[in-house]
C-alpha cells in the first residue's frame, strides 16, 4: 500500500488516491510491524503537494474560495479570485464566464477602485451546507437561490440598475473535497464595463419609496432566482422558479396593501392596482408551476389581460417619485 501510494501520487489524476493510501499505510504500519513507513511518508507528502498544486492549475467549473471577509482597508491591487470580498470592484483575468465554456482557465483578478472602469462587482457570498458533493448542477441551483436575496441587500431597487447579468463562482468537486463551501456572488454588464459602484444607499430614499421597495422585494428576489436554462433543458427548474414567483408576487401584493399607510396619499390607488395585478400574475405562475411538459409550461406562461404588470409598476414608481427603469434588466 505504501508503494502504491508513492507511485499513484506521482500521477496528477490519481494523486488524491495516492494521498489516501499513504495515510492508510501510515496508520497500519505501526500496528502490523511491516516495513514501508518511509515510502508511505513520501507518498503522502507527494500526494498532498500534487493535489494542492492541481487546485491552483486545473481549469475548474467554478473557482474555490477561502474565507474572504477581511477586516481593514486594502489597496487596489492585482490578485486572484480567491481574495475577493463584498464590495470589491474587479476585472477577472478570464473575462466573463460563458454558457458554452464556463470553466475558468485564469484565476487572476485585478481589484480596482469602483470609480474606475471594471467588469464586475462582488455583492455577497454564502456557505453551502456540509455533506457529500451534491453535483455541479445542484450546487449551481443552490447558488442561484442563495445569491438572489444578497443582491437585494446590496441594491434593493434592482429595477433601477443598468442592464446587468448575475454571475457566481462556486466550488467544484475538488474544492468540495478540500472543504470549500463558499459561493461568491457578483454582477457585471453583459458587454462593456461598469464606470461606478452599483451599491445603493437606503438613505437616498424617503419613507414612501423605502416602503414600496421593501414590499416589492419578495417578487424581485423570486425573479432574480430564475435558472439559466429554459424549460426545454430544465423543466423541473423552470416549474420550481414559477412556484417561487407565485409565492413572491403574492407576498409583495400583500405587503403593498399592508404598507399603504406609509405611502404618499397619491400612491395608494396605484398600489392597490399593482397589488391586484401581482395577484393575477401569481395565479398564472402557480398554474405554470404545475406544468408537466415544456409546451404546457410555455402555454401557461403566456401573458394575459393587461400584460406582465409593467404598466402598473411604472405608475407605482411614478407615484412614489422613483425614476422609471431605463430599459435595464437583469439576466441570470
Amino acid at each position: 500500500m505504501a508503494v502504491a501510494s508513492l507511485v499513484l501520487s506521482l500521477l496528477v489524476c490519481l494523486a488524491p488516491v495516492g494521498l489516501v493510501l499513504g495515510i492508510v499505510a501510515l496508520v497500519r504500519i505501526p500496528r502490523n510491524g511491516k516495513r514501508g513507513k518511509g515510502l508511505a511518508v513520501a507518498g503522502t507528502a507527494v500526494g498532498a503537494s500534487v493535489v494542492a498544486l492541481s487546485v491552483l492549475l486545473v481549469a475548474v467549473g467554478g473557482a474555490r474560495f477561502s474565507t474572504w471577509t477581511v477586516d481593514g482597508p486594502r489597496e487596489a491591487a492585482a490578485g486572484t479570485l480567491f481574495g475577493l470580498r463584498e464590495g470589491d470592484c474587479f476585472t477577472p483575468g478570464s473575462g466573463l464566464p460563458t454558457k458554452g465554456d464556463p470553466r475558468l482557465k485564469d484565476l487572476s483578478a485585478e481589484v480596482v477602485e469602483c470609480e474606475k472602469p471594471h467588469q464586475g462587482e462582488v455583492y455577497g457570498s454564502f456557505q453551502l451546507e456540509d455533506g457529500g458533493f451534491p453535483g455541479t448542477e445542484s450546487v449551481a441551483a443552490s447558488a442561484y437561490l442563495g445569491c438572489a436575496p444578497l443582491l437585494h441587500d446590496f441594491a434593493l431597487d434592482s429595477a433601477a440598475l443598468p442592464q446587468v447579468q448575475l454571475f457566481f463562482y462556486h466550488p467544484d468537486a475538488t474544492g468540495w473535497t478540500l472543504g470549500n463551501r463558499t459561493v461568491l456572488c457578483w454582477v457585471g454588464p453583459p458587454a462593456g464595463l461598469l464606470e461606478k459602484s452599483l451599491r445603493q444607499d437606503a438613505g437616498d430614499w424617503d419613507e414612501g419609496q423605502l416602503a414600496y421597495l421593501t414590499a416589492l422585494r419578495p417578487a424581485s428576489e423570486a425573479r432574480a432566482s430564475q435558472p439559466g436554462e429554459g424549460p426545454e433543458k430544465n423543466l423541473a427548474g423552470a416549474t420550481d422558479w414559477a412556484g417561487r414567483m407565485a409565492e413572491g408576487e403574492a407576498e409583495s401584493a400583500r405587503l403593498l396593501l399592508r404598507e399603504a399607510d406609509g405611502l404618499p396619499a397619491g400612491a395608494r390607488g396605484p398600489a392597490g392596482a399593482f397589488a391586484d395585478r401581482l395577484d393575477v400574475l401569481s395565479a398564472k405562475m402557480r398554474e405554470a408551476s404545475k406544468a408537466r411538459t415544456e409546451e404546457e409550461f410555455r402555454e401557461r406562461m403566456v401573458s394575459s389581460g393587461e400584460g406582465d404588470g409593467a404598466g402598473e409598476e411604472g405608475r407605482m414608481r411614478g407615484a412614489v417619485g422613483l425614476p422609471l427603469p431605463g430599459g435595464g434588466d437583469m439576466a441570470g
